[in-house]
């Protein structure tokens, strides 16, 4: 099975395919806003997974990463008491000097929480999050976790 044998060519609805991981997602060639269909994740060669964008975006404009900008700051001490919380919030948080900034909800993270750390981002925190960069069709999205 390729990528592409899930597309309907006779009009009729398409199979889904089995494995999303491989789904060919189209990349745009125009530059335009971000929404919803502007990110998908992927393995990343930087860590695990990654964001990457579907479509150029120009240096300055907003990226629709999260839906709420607001995180949930959980304590060092609240993660000794309760190991899971730990463990989750290590795996999806952003580490800061007297807490963990994670989502308000781990099964309802938004496409953001998997963005990987970067000295050399492409996104930053301006007013939101914003292209740092031109961003090109395909390329992975990062930030420095220390701006967060």
């Amino acid at each position: 099975m390729t990528d592409h044998d899930h597309e309907a060519t006779d009009g009729q609805r398409p199979t889904k395919p089995t494995n999303l991981t491989f789904v060919d997602i189209p990349l745009s060639t125009e530059p335009r806003e971000t929404d919803e269909r502007s990110f998908v994740l992927r393995p990343s060669g930087i860590a695990g997974v990654g964001v990457f964008v579907t479509h150029p975006v120009r240096k300055g404009a907003y990226l629709a990463l999260f839906l709420d900008d607001t995180v949930r700051r959980v304590t060092y001490a609240e993660m000794e008491k309760d190991p899971q919380l730990k463990a989750f919030c290590l795996v999806y948080g952003v580490e800061r000097e007297e807490h963990c900034c994670v989502p308000h909800s781990f099964s309802k993270m938004e496409v953001g929480w998997f963005l990987n750390h970067s000295t050399t981002p492409s996104a930053e925190r301006n007013d939101g999050w914003r292209a740092a960069r031109d961003i090109e069709a395909g390329e992975e999205i990062t930030i420095d976790y220390q701006a967060c």
